[in-house]
C-alpha cells in the first residue's frame, strides 16, 4: 500500500489491533506495553464534541452534553470504543473518534463553503507536491482544510535552521528529511489521510511511481527548485493529463496549466517555446539565471525579489521567500486545488495575488526626481553670428559641398560615449566650424564636459584624417572664444593636392619610419608590447603625437584582477546612482532591448554580454530594482562580471591625458583616436573603461553623490593609485581594454547628417 514500507514506518501514526483491547484484560496488558509512553485520552471531550455539532439547533449546555454523553455510554467501556493511536516520534499513545466521526467532527468547520457531498467528493483525490519548502505550507493548508484523501510529498534535503524563517516546524526537526516532517505533522492533524513519502526526490527513475503508484495524481504542486525537475514533470504530467499548479512566492504568482483540459497546451504557458529540448538538460550555470528569468518573466517580479534574483550567489545562496509570502501561497494553492477538483474552475494561466499592490498606498511613493538637463538646445542663428565674427583668411580655398559632407560624415560616424553625439558641425565662409551641443551631452558622466570634449576631439580627429585622405591641406584654430566657449574648433582649408592621400601615406607622415603589423595572440603578448618592438612605438607614437600624453600597457595579472576590481566597482556606482541609473539605461533609446544589447556596449559603463549579464542588465533596468540593489548593498555579481573581463583581457592601455593644454579633455580625445585608428590596423580592438575617471573628477566636489558613495570613491580611489606607475598617480587617465573581440554586431546608428551639419550662405 505504501510507496515504501520502512521509510513509512518513520511517518505514519500506528493504528492499534482492535483485537489488542477487545475487552479490559487486553486493554491493560496493552496500557502496560505503553506506560512509559504519553497517554492522552481524547475520546470522550470529543465525543461530546460530536454530540454539540449534531445539535445545530439548540445551544446545548454543558450540563445537557454530559447527560447525552452520559445516556450514549451507558453500559459500553468507553476505553474500548474509537481507535488507540501511537505516534512514534513523540512516543505518544491517543485515544480518538473513529475515522468517520474524526472526519465529520474535523470537517465540520468547512460547511458549507465546502457542502458534505464535495468533503466525500475531495475525499476521493489524489494531490502531488514537490518540494516541501513553500510546498510544506501548502500540504498543510490542504491537510487541514481536507482537500483531497491522499497526498504525495517528494523532498531529498532535510530541514535547516535557516529553513525556519519560513516553514512553520520545530528546531528539534532540523537535521530530518523535509517531507518525513511534513507527513509527521499532518498525521498529527489527521491520521485518516493517506501519505506517501518519497524522500529521496523525484529523479527521472521514480516520477512515473509518483504520479501514478495507488492510482494517477488528480493534480501536480510544483514547488521544487530544480530545473530540469521542474521541466521534466510537466512534461510526464502533461502526458499523463495531470494539472500542474505552482506558486512562487513572490507577488503571489501562481500558475496553473490544465493539461487534464487541453492536451497541446505548451509547458510553462510557452515561455520556453524556440528553446531546444536539450538545451533544457542539464542546464549549465551560465544559462540558469536568464532561464528561470524566462520563467518567472523577471520583469515583473517584485523590485526586492529581482533584487534578490541578482545576489543568489553572491551574498546569499538561494532564491529569498518569507514567511508570510510562503503562508499566502499556502492559502492560494489549496484553494485554487480544491476548485480544480470541484470542476469550479477550468482556466490555465499566470495569476497574481500581489498584496502589496492589493493593500497600498492610496498615493504613490516618492521616488527621487532624475535630473533636468539646465542647457539650452543648439541655437544654430548664434552659432552663425560667432563664426561670422571670425577674421577673414584670404589664403584658404572652399571644398565642394559633397566634400564637406563626407568630411562631417567622418567626424560623426564614430559611437560617443552614451550615444550622447555631442556635436555640432557649421560649414560657414569656406570653414567648418566644430560646436559643443551642451543640450545633448547634459548627463551625470559628462562631469566638467570630460566627456563631451573626449567625444569631440575623437570626432575632429576623424575629421583631420578625412580632409588628408581628400587631399585638403588645413589649419586649426583651437582656443574657444570667450562670447561662446561651446566653438571648440575652427578648421580652415589651405589647398587641395591633385592626388588624394592614402591612408597608409598619411599614417606614413606621422609615425616612425619602421612599422611592423605583428600578429596579435596571448603566446605573443610580449612580442605585441615589448618596447623595442615596431607595434609597441607605433602604438605610443600614436598617442605622444599629442603634446603632453603618455601610453603605457599594464600586462601584469594581478594589477590586471586588481583594476578591474576597481572598475566594476566604480561601474557599479555610475549605475546604481538615480541619474547615472538613466544616462545607461533610458538616454536617447526607447526599445529595452537596444537598451541592454546596444547602449550598454558603447556606454561610458560597461558589464559584458554573456547571456546572465543581459539577464541582469534588464533586471536592473527597473530604477526601484536598482534602489533595492543599492540599498542591500549588492551588485557583486556585475562587479564580477568586468574584474573578469578586465583581468583575463590581453592587456589594459593607460592614456595619460595632457595636464598643460587648455583643453585637456579634447586634446586626449584626439591622442585616443589615434591610438584606437592605430589599434585597428593591428587587428585589436579596445574598450574605453571611464567610470573611474569620470567618478574621481566628481569625486572632488561631490555633486550629485550620497556621503556613502563619496566614501566608497575615495577608498577605491587610493587603491586605484597603488596599481598605477608612480609617474601616472597623478593626472587624469583614459583606460582601455585591448583585445582581439571582434566588433559588436550591433552598432547604434549615428545621428542623420542633416541633423548634425549645417551649410549656411557658403560661397560654394
Amino acid at each position: 500500500m505504501y510507496h515504501n514500507p520502512q521509510v513509512s514506518s518513520i511517518y505514519k501514526p500506528v493504528f492499534i489491533s482492535r483485537e489488542l483491547y477487545a475487552d479490559q484484560r487486553k486493554f491493560r496488558s496493552l496500557m502496560e506495553d505503553y506506560r512509559e509512553k504519553t497517554i492522552l485520552d481524547l475520546f470522550s471531550s470529543q465525543k461530546k464534541e460530536l454530540i454539540k455539532i449534531r445539535n445545530p439547533r439548540k445551544r446545548l449546555s454543558e450540563t445537557e452534553i454530559e447527560s447525552i454523553y452520559a445516556d450514549w455510554s451507558g453500559e459500553k467501556d468507553t476505553d474500548l470504543e474509537g481507535c488507540w493511536i501511537y505516534y512514534p516520534w513523540s512516543n505518544r499513545l491517543l485515544h480518538i473518534l473513529d475515522k468517520e466521526e474524526f472526519i465529520e467532527l474535523r470537517t465540520t468547520r468547512n460547511h458549507y463553503k465546502i457542502a458534505p457531498q464535495e468533503q466525500t467528493e475531495l475525499a476521493r483525490r489524489k494531490i502531488g507536491i514537490i518540494g516541501l519548502s513553500v510546498g510544506h505550507a501548502v500540504a498543510m493548508t490542504m491537510a487541514t482544510e481536507r482537500i483531497c484523501g491522499s497526498l504525495r510529498l517528494a523532498d531529498f534535503d532535510t530541514l535547516e535552521l535557516s529553513n525556519l524563517n519560513r516553514i512553520r516546524t520545530g528546531i528539534h526537526n532540523i537535521g530530518i528529511n523535509k517531507c518525513i516532517i511534513t507527513a509527521r505533522e499532518i498525521a498529527e492533524i489527521d491520521p485518516f489521510l493517506e501519505i506517501e513519502c518519497y524522500p529521496e526526490g523525484i529523479t527521472h527513475q521514480n516520477i512515473m511511481g509518483f504520479m501514478t503508484d495507488h492510482g494517477k495524481l488528480d493534480i501536480l504542486v510544483d514547488e521544487c527548485d530544480d530545473l530540469e525537475i521542474k521541466i521534466y514533470a510537466r512534461e510526464i504530467a502533461k502526458s499523463l493529463s495531470i494539472p500542474v499548479v505552482m506558486e512562487t512566492s513572490d507577488r503571489g504568482m501562481l500558475d496553473v496549466e490544465r493539461f487534464d483540459l487541453l492536451e497541446e497546451r505548451p509547458i510553462l504557458h510557452g515561455l520556453l517555446n524556440g528553446i531546444p529540448r536539450e538545451k533544457l538538460k542539464n542546464i549549465s550555470p551560465g544559462d540558469r539565471v536568464p532561464l528561470v528569468m524566462k520563467i518567472i518573466d523577471a520583469m515583473k517580479s517584485s523590485h526586492r525579489g529581482r533584487a534578490s534574483l541578482l545576489e543568489v550567489g553572491q551574498s546569499i545562496s538561494t532564491w529569498p521567500q518569507l514567511a508570510s509570502a510562503v503562508t499566502l501561497g499556502g492559502g492560494v494553492v489549496t484553494d485554487v486545488c480544491r476548485r480544480i477538483l470541484l470542476s469550479q474552475f477550468t482556466d490555465s494561466g499566470r495569476y497574481y495575488v500581489d498584496l502589496e499592490e492589493i493593500v497600498s498606498n492610496k498615493l504613490p511613493a516618492s521616488t527621487s526626481a532624475v535630473y533636468s538637463n539646465p542647457n539650452k538646445k543648439f541655437d544654430l542663428a548664434a552659432a552663425i553670428e560667432t563664426a561670422d565674427k571670425l577674421p577673414e583668411h584670404p589664403h584658404q580655398i572652399t571644398p565642394s559641398e559633397a566634400d564637406i559632407r563626407q568630411i562631417a560624415e567622418a567626424g560623426t560616424g564614430l559611437q560617443s560615449l552614451g550615444n550622447h553625439y555631442p556635436w555640432k558641425w557649421l560649414f560657414r565662409n569656406g570653414r567648418l566650424h566644430l560646436f559643443h551641443d551642451t543640450f545633448r551631452s547634459y548627463s551625470f558622466a559628462n562631469y566638467n564636459n570630460m566627456a563631451a570634449h573626449l567625444a569631440l576631439g575623437a570626432a575632429y580627429e576623424n575629421v583631420i584624417m578625412e580632409c588628408m585622405k581628400l587631399g585638403y591641406r588645413t589649419e586649426t584654430r583651437f582656443a574657444p572664444l570667450a562670447d561662446n566657449p561651446d566653438l571648440l574648433a575652427v578648421v580652415r582649408f589651405t589647398a587641395k593636392n591633385d592626388t588624394p592621400q592614402m591612408p597608409e601615406q598619411i599614417r606614413a607622415s606621422t609615425e616612425p619610419e619602421e612599422f611592423e603589423i605583428t600578429t596579435f595572440t596571448d603566446s605573443g603578448q610580449d612580442m605585441l608590447f615589448r618596447p623595442d618592438s615596431s607595434a609597441y612605438q607605433s602604438l605610443k607614437h600614436a598617442v605622444e603625437s599629442v603634446s603632453d600624453t603618455g601610453l603605457q600597457f599594464i600586462t601584469d595579472r594581478d594589477k590586471m584582477d586588481r583594476l578591474g576590481r576597481i572598475i566594476g566597482e566604480c561601474n557599479l556606482i555610475m549605475m546604481l546612482n538615480d541619474n547615472g541609473h538613466y544616462d545607461f539605461f533610458e538616454r536617447n533609446t526607447d526599445d529595452a532591448a537596444e537598451q541592454v544589447t546596444t547602449f550598454g556596449r558603447n556606454s561610458f559603463i560597461s558589464f559584458g554580454n554573456s547571456p546572465a549579464q543581459l539577464a541582469a542588465l534588464a533586471i536592473m533596468r527597473d530604477r526601484k530594482v536598482a534602489h533595492a540593489v543599492k540599498t542591500i548593498g549588492g551588485g557583486n555579481m556585475l562587479v564580477e562580471s568586468v574584474q573578469h573581463a578586465v583581468g583575463t583581457a590581453p592587456c589594459i592601455a593607460v592614456v595619460r591625458l595632457p595636464k598643460a593644454a587648455d583643453q585637456p579633455f579634447f586634446s586626449g580625445g584626439i591622442a585616443a583616436q589615434r591610438l584606437w585608428l592605430r589599434a585597428e590596423e593591428l587587428g585589436l580592438t579596445l574598450q574605453p573603461l571611464l567610470s573611474p575617471l569620470f567618478l574621481f573628477a566628481r569625486m572632488e566636489s561631490g555633486d550629485g553623490l550620497s556621503d556613502a558613495e563619496k566614501k566608497k570613491l575615495r577608498e577605491l580611489q587610493d587603491r586605484f593609485h597603488a596599481v598605477m606607475e608612480p609617474g601616472e598617480q597623478s593626472g587624469d587617465l583614459l583606460i582601455l581594454k585591448v583585445s582581439k573581440e571582434e566588433k559588436p554586431l550591433l552598432q547604434t546608428a549615428p545621428h542623420p547628417l542633416d541633423e548634425i551639419l549645417f551649410m549656411v550662405n557658403n560661397t560654394i
